[in-house]
């Protein structure tokens, strides 16, 4: 029996041989350890002496199975271990490899490297792009050039497409130095009112800019081609089996929807790894470590200060950025990290004051431990200091890496060219983190880097199989408590208060209707000479859209922007009335709007809500459940004539009686389902019925359903009577012979809300899905609750279904 033996063994370690008249490094009575080991004395260990283990075999007296180096796990990010043999070994001694996993490198695959290189911040600067030719539109004025293939370009021309012309298309980015590059996200765009994009794609690559090489596939398949978009705004990630380590990257497409057109992003991380952000974003350095010459005060007004602490890259607000108070050499902005810590990088951003662009164009950069004593950063070799190229403009993020990193606390940024002002925000790149331990099960563990989240352990998705679960529960009609900004807002200057006022009620209306947002201003005490102001109206941002100027008016002039043009007007039938009058209503034009009145260099606002009457209805993916990332869902509901829903919109058909246990995207990228009737496969039958939340979810890598709100109908929807049942192109044919056009999922819901239309009879959709609305629950005509039925998407070509159109008025 083997314990005995052990007990017998331990004995003579700890009483049988003291070692007392023994040195270190003598052999002592083997038979003390177990399975052939062999004993030698050690007078500085308890026991005083250790077992020599012969093979597989290990522990105090070799009494434990070696289970070999890859247990436990040496490996981090869930990576997998293999062991090497002795003959594969060579001169590199170690036991085992650590295969990682897409996204991570290192030696323990401790570092993510799957940060955008900055072609969606700017950070890839317009002359690092290129490209074989570029389409020349409506008569060569639009040019779709290869420095618009940015990922979520907006406007008119807002990507990079190819010559018409051209038999072998590619664009390329010149990174500047070596970089490791893992992956790639494309987009496709729309051009003429038609979705283009790269269905397939081969990637090469280069360290010199002249000789290219493509990624091969697995075994001996040759090149690999990967898998491109399948419409115009979905983004599609692919991540490389082997890290590439170069300077140039060059995407060739080979099939290509309409026309070869591109907005891309290239994931990676620099060639060290060490390029995380320091703390100036993310508050992480408290704003008395950020220092500087002086400031400036616009108007010379202390409530207008540019502040030091405003340096944080992507600061927004009225004052958002560091402002020198002279254009001179002299000037600094002074960082202190708190402690020692290794920089290696560090970016840079310019902003606007009141309409003016200002930024830094270049600069040096010092640093210190006692910040008194500094050293101006030069190249390795160099003899003068290095001048840092700066920003271009007031927005794009400008990355400079240092080629010879320091260790210091205190950082000098030094300007030496400007544009209009001195101006800067700025994030410190460096500091490696020791390797940690492979995240617990249920436990996400995400860096941020330059505030985006990491592609590479979001598309591990570490927790998607055990998300967290947020019990966002609201059982108010104001979720988030106190509502700031609702009212009137009032300001005082030289004794006198200006007050603005508007609603606290939200305002509803319909689609296609004229409504008025109500805003007046007064003084207090009243004044009795008429003052000249000026007033702006604008939409408030929703789902980290930028916010939208609607309308400016000084006196008789007034003008209005974008999609309000022709559309509002400011109502001033009182003194001192300045409403907002929308007509024709869109479905878009529901939220919240901000009513300013500026008095000089005084401004106050309030806020006015507006509601459009809608239907909140789930949608679902063709392919099934859980298959919309944020911006496919939004591009899916407005293909359904509805858009995403808000929390507000959400909680209000759940007071209804709404009731889905698949979660959903809403409007401000937040996942959310409501529950009106707790049971096991919905969360349990211990919580509460209410709205349940995932939290916010990252927009492009995360899927799940979406929830979109139409809203009240300007058409008809009706089942159109046919003496048979059609296919799904029959139906559609069928409706334009009737003069309509085959009626949209968010129509049918919006007839059956607002109409009441009720027919038993299932019929064909534009998204090709079955459906038929029941506003008067019976027998034989589905549940006994009113609702909008669905038959999921049948075969296209089976004649099952009638058809439902929609005759706009």
């Amino acid at each position: 029996m083997p314990c005995p033996r052990v007990l017998a063994a331990l004995c003579g370690a700890l009483l049988c041989a003291s070692g007392l008249f023994a040195f270190s490094g003598d052999f002592c009575d083997s038979s003390q350890c177990l399975h052939g080991g062999t004993c030698l004395l050690d007078q500085d260990r308890k026991p005083p002496f250790h077992c020599l283990c012969p093979e597989g075999f290990t522990g105090l007296i070799c009494n434990e199975t070696e289970r070999g180096p890859c247990f436990p796990n040496p490996c981090h990010s869930d990576a997998e271990c293999q062991v090497i043999d002795d003959f594969h070994r060579g001169d590199v001694f170690t036991q085992y490899i650590c295969k990682c996993p897409h996204g991570y490198t290192g030696i323990h695959c401790e570092i993510v490297c799957t940060s955008p290189l900055g072609m969606e911040t700017g950070a890839i600067a317009d002359s690092q792009i290129s490209a074989s030719s570029m389409h020349l539109g409506f008569m060569g004025l639009q040019r779709w050039a290869p420095y618009l293939a940015r990922l979520h370009l907006t406007g008119i021309v807002n990507a990079w497409t190819s010559s018409n012309y051209d038999r072998s298309p590619w664009i390329q980015v010149n990174l500047m130095r070596k970089m490791r590059v893992t992956g790639v996200v494309t987009q496709g765009a729309s051009r003429a009112g038609s979705a283009e994009y790269l269905k397939t794609f081969k990637v090469a690559y280069s360290t010199n800019g002249r000789k290219f090489q493509f990624i091969q596939g697995a075994g001996e398949s040759g090149d690999k081609i990967f898998m491109g978009n399948v419409d115009n705004s979905g983004l599609k990630v692919n991540l490389f089996e082997t890290p590439l380590e170069v300077q140039y990257v060059r995407l060739v497409p080979m099939i290509c929807h309409r026309g070869c057109t591109l907005r891309f992003e290239l994931l990676g991380c620099e060639l060290n790894g060490c390029a995380e952000p320091l703390g100036l974003k993310d508050n992480t350095i408290p704003s008395k470590q950020i220092t500087a010459s002086s400031f400036y005060k616009t108007w010379g007004l202390s409530a207008f200060s540019w502040y030091p602490f405003y340096a944080r890259l992507d600061n927004q607000g009225k004052f958002n950025a560091w402002t020198a108070q002279t254009n001179s050499a002299s000037e600094w902005l002074q960082i202190d990290l708190g402690s020692q810590k290794q920089v290696t990088g560090i970016i840079t951003q310019g902003a606007r004051d009141f309409g003016h662009i200002q930024y830094v164009a270049a600069y040096k950069v010092a640093y210190g431990d006692d910040g008194v004593n500094w050293t101006e950063y030069r190249d390795q070799g160099a003899v003068e200091s290095k001048i840092f190229p700066g920003n271009m403009d007031n927005n794009s993020h400008k990355k400079n890496m240092f080629e010879a990193p320091f260790l210091a606390r205190f950082v000098r940024i030094l300007p030496v060219a400007w544009h209009n002002r001195i101006t800067l925000r700025v994030e410190l790149l460096g500091f490696c983190p020791s390797p940690q331990p492979s995240p617990t099960p249920g436990r996400c563990h995400v860096r941020d880097a330059m505030g985006l989240p990491p592609l590479g352990l979001l598309l591990s998705l570490c927790c998607v199989s055990g998300l967290p679960f947020y019990n966002g529960f609201y059982y108010s009609n104001s979720p988030h408590g106190w509502n700031p900004g609702k009212g009137h807002g009032e300001g005082i200057f030289n004794g006198v208060k200006l007050v603005v006022e508007t609603p606290e009620e939200i305002l509803f209306s319909y689609r296609g209707a004229n409504v008025t947002l109500p805003c007046r201003y007064h003084y207090e005490p009243a004044v009795v000479s008429p003052r000249p102001v000026r007033i702006k109206w604008w939409k408030l941002s929703e789902n980290g859209a930028p916010e939208q100027d609607v309308l400016v008016a000084i006196g008789l002039r007034h003008r209005a922007f974008g999609d309000y043009r022709g559309r509002v007007h400011l109502w001033q039938e009182r003194e001192r009335e300045v409403s907002l009058e929308i007509r024709d209503l869109r479905l878009e034009d529901y939220g919240r709007y901000r009513c300013e009145v500026i008095d000089g260099l005084e401004d106050e606002s309030g806020l006015v809500e507006l509601e459009l009457r809608g239907v909140v209805f789930p949608y679902q993916h063709p392919q099934g459940r859980y298959q919309f990332n944020f911006h496919e869902a939004q591009w899916a509901c407005e293909e359904q004539d509805a858009v995403v829903a808000s929390f507000e919109q959400l909680f209000r058909a759940w007071e209804e009686g709404l009731d889905w246990c698949n979660a959903g995207w809403l409007q401000d990228a937040s996942v959310q389902y409501p529950i009106t009737q707790a049971r096991h496969p919905c969360g349990g039958l211990g919580l509460a019925p209410g709205v349940r939340s995932y939290g916010p979810r990252h927009r492009r890598l995360h899927r799940y359903d979406v929830f979109c709100f139409a809203a009240a109908l300007r058409g008809q929807v009706y089942y159109l009577e046919h003496p048979e049942k059609l296919t799904l192109a029959e139906a559609k044919e069928a409706c334009q012979e009737d003069g309509a056009q085959i009626a949209k999922v968010g129509q049918l819901f919006a007839a059956w809300k607002f109409h009441g239309l009720d027919r038993c009879d299932a019929g064909w959709l534009a998204d090709g899905s079955a459906r038929y609305p029941v506003a008067h629950p019976r027998r034989n005509c589905g549940s006994l609750e009113p609702g909008v039925r669905s038959f999921g998407f049948p075969d296209p070509h089976s004649r099952k279904y009638g058809v439902y159109c929609y005759r706009p008025r």
